[in-house]
């Protein structure tokens, strides 16, 4: 057995096998006959690499060669949220539930980092290089992908990259409750806006649960109701409900947004909420507003439409300041104008928030109500009060509960009465105290 470091193997590995197997690798087949030939010339060569089983070893080197070296195993791992790549020598994966590691290996090189990531976006037509040195854009599978390399960044660095993997996956108001993201009575509560025809926003910061929230709350709606989904790049949203003989049994239009360089093939969210009113929509969501497209979601709510969307904020005020600022993009209203339409548009604004422990919580869900002279003020319904905060052992640990702190107010609730929620479960959000 000849022991060797793995780099050390690599160059020899593809030495050899452009030596006597290039003109023999076929488009069709190249990936398999590729692997066969790697795992001859380890076998024959006896060689061995610390850390590394046999098959570790040609799975290794194939990456290597084919593939995208260390990130190989996490791209497709549906426990991997993100992958974060600092530096060459410094890369973090955040996990599903929350935790985060680094990783204890790391590229060669900064230029060895920056190789993989160009053949990363080479799969997607994107560029990475000095006169365009920063790329963002997704990659098949529902990844969405970010890398900024030097000169922007540090020569000792190469390459930072952030790789967020969207999961998109059934959420239902089960797993918001046992998360303990949210009470069950919070979550019948959102339900029944959307439902009876309330909009609602729901704020928060990257990786606060937006999203997984709002599809537990889309899951809920009626199968007869037709909801269209509108999102930017890549499906986080999966609304569509099939029997096990594979027939849909609800009624659900899912759209992405198509950027080109050339205008008239540029289809924008803006374009789709247009298209949207046009299909009859009994809810209209809008995975995120970011851009122009929140003055047609406005003007949608305003003109008696159910609109569902998310966006980058803080709570209440922040989120309608913010919606108010995107809606200035596309036409330059005064900003008492467009905040008070904003207001006007989403009555209900839950925000989300990641906690120091990593846990995700709904902090507040407010209402901006309006009051009988007709101005606007905000009224929060529901609260999580941190009772502690605790760090030991380089962890957080975080205390609290769930409050109820208003009923909605009577505009919100005549509201809701006249698109025709019964009086019986409008009565459980009525109480003082919280039902569960």
């Amino acid at each position: 057995m000849v022991r060797i470091e793995l780099y050390d193997l690599l160059g020899k590995t593809q030495e050899y096998i452009a030596k006597y197997y290039a003109t023999a690798l076929t488009d069709e087949q190249k990936h398999d006959q590729l692997k066969a030939y790697i795992e001859k010339y380890i076998l024959d060569g006896g060689f061995l690499v610390h850390g590394f089983t046999e098959e570790e070893l040609i799975n290794r080197l194939y990456a290597e060669m084919v593939e995208y070296s260390i990130l190989t195993p996490f791209l497709g791992s549906p426990d991997i949220d993100e992958i974060n790549i600092n530096a060459w020598d410094d890369i973090t994966l955040t996990y599903s539930d929350g935790r985060m590691e680094k990783l204890e290996e790391h590229f060669r090189s900064p230029q060895h980092a920056i190789d993989i990531v160009k053949r990363l976006l080479h799969h997607s037509g994107m560029i990475i290089d000095n006169a365009t040195p920063i790329a963002q854009g997704h990659l098949p599978g529902n990844t969405r992908i970010t890398a900024i390399k030097s000169p922007v960044v540090d020569e000792e660095a190469g390459i930072s990259v952030s790789i967020r993997l969207l999961h998109p996956q059934r959420v239902d108001r089960k797993h918001i409750i046992e998360s303990g993201m949210a009470t069950e009575e919070m979550i019948a509560f959102l339900e029944m806006c959307i439902r009876y025809g309330v909009s609602v926003v729901i704020a928060g910061r990257t990786s606060s649960g937006k999203t997984t929230l709002m599809n537990a709350l889309l899951s809920s709606i009626p199968d007869d109701k037709r909801i269209y989904t509108i999102e930017s790049g890549a499906r986080e949203l999966f609304l569509v409900k099939k029997n096990r003989f594979g027939d849909t049994l609800n009624n659900v239009v899912h759209t992405l947004s198509r950027p080109s360089e050339n205008s008239a093939y540029n289809i924008s969210q803006e374009d789709l909420v247009v298209a949207a009113l046009r299909f009859d929509p009994d809810v209209v969501v809008v995975g995120e507003i970011r851009d122009a497209e929140a003055n047609s979601a406005v003007e949608a709510s305003l003109t008696g439409h159910t609109v569902v969307t998310t966006v980058h904020s803080g709570p209440a005020e922040s989120a309608h300041g913010r919606i108010s600022l995107l809606c200035q993009r596309r036409f330059q209203l005064g900003m008492a104008v467009s905040l008070s339409q904003s207001r006007q548009a989403f009555p209900v604004v839950v925000f989300a928030h990641k906690c120091e422990d990593n846990s995700r919580k709904v902090m507040d869900i407010t209402e901006c109500e309006v009051t009988p002279d007709g101005k606007t003020c905000y009224r929060c319904l529901y609260r999580y009060n941190i009772r502690e905060n605790i760090y030991e052992n380089g962890k957080f640990h975080i205390t609290g509960e769930f409050k109820k702190v208003n009923s909605p107010s009577p505009y919100l609730q005549n509201l809701l009465t006249r698109s025709g929620v019964p009086q019986e479960v409008l009565s459980h959000f009525t109480g003082k105290e919280m039902t569960d």
